[in-house]
C-alpha cells in the first residue's frame, strides 16, 4: 500500500506505520485513510509466486519421473523436450549397483537422478586405466597404462604411471577404462611363453 507520503509498505511494516501513525523510511504524519494499493507491487509478487510454483511443480514432476525411469531395468530410450527442442537419451541401468546412467550424446555418462557422480567419477582409486588424452595431455602420458591413487575435486584423478612410477594429474574425459579382455591379451603379450624342453 502507498501511504501519504508516497513509499509503499506491505504486510508487517504496513501495520507499524499505521500504528504509528508515522511514516518509517521520512518520518512524515500519516493518515490511516490515505491509503492507497499498489498494484504494480502485487503483479510483480504475484509473479514472482507463481513463477516459484510453476518450478516447484516442474521439479516435482521430473523427480518422479527420474523415479518411475529408475524402476525399469536394461536399456530404452527416452526423448525430453526442452523448449522445443527434443534431446535423445540412451538410458542404462547397471546390474551391479541398480543406478541408472544416462548415455550422452558425445558419449558421456551421467547419473539419471541429475547428479554427476557417473560423470564426474567414473573411476574408482586403484583402478587400472590407459590415458587416451587430450591436446593439453603431455604425449609422453598418452597411450600409457595407470592406477588411480586418489580422486580430487570435479572429476580429477591423480594417476601413477605403471612402469615409469610417475605421478600426474588428468581429468575423467582422458582416461579410458580397461577392459578385462585388454588386461588378459597385454598380460600374454608381455609374458612370452618360453619353452621349457632341453636341447
Amino acid at each position: 500500500m502507498f501511504v501519504s507520503c508516497g513509499h509503499s509498505f506491505g504486510g508487517l511494516m504496513l501495520r507499524r506505520v499505521i500504528n504509528m501513525s508515522r511514516c518509517t523510511l521520512c518520518n512524515a504524519e500519516i493518515e490511516a485513510g490515505s491509503l492507497v494499493p499498489n498494484y504494480a507491487l502485487r503483479a510483480a509478487a504475484s509473479a514472482v509466486k507463481n513463477e516459484d510454483d510453476r518450478r516447484l511443480f516442474h521439479n516435482a514432476t521430473l523427480r518422479k519421473r527420474r523415479k518411475e525411469i529408475g524402476d525399469h531395468a536394461d536399456f530404452h530410450e527416452e526423448t525430453t523436450r526442452v523448449d522445443d527442442i527434443h534431446i535423445h537419451n540412451i538410458l542404462m541401468v547397471t546390474e551391479s549397483t541398480n543406478e541408472t546412467l544416462r548415455i550422452g550424446e558425445n558419449g558421456d555418462i551421467a547419473a539419471a537422478d541429475g547428479l554427476h557422480r557417473g560423470v564426474q567419477y567414473p573411476f574408482a582409486v586403484n583402478e587400472k586405466v590407459v590415458i587416451k588424452g587430450n591436446r593439453r595431455t603431455q604425449e609422453k602420458f598418452v597411450g600409457k597404462e595407470a592406477i588411480i591413487t586418489s580422486q580430487c575435486l570435479n572429476g580429477w584423478y591423480l594417476l601413477e604411471i605403471i612402469g615409469s612410477g610417475e605421478s600426474v594429474r588428468l581429468q575423467y574425459r582422458s582416461l579410458r577404462k580397461i577392459l578385462n579382455s585388454e588386461a588378459i591379451e597385454d598380460r600374454c603379450a608381455s609374458h612370452p611363453i618360453q619353452n621349457s624342453s632341453s636341447q
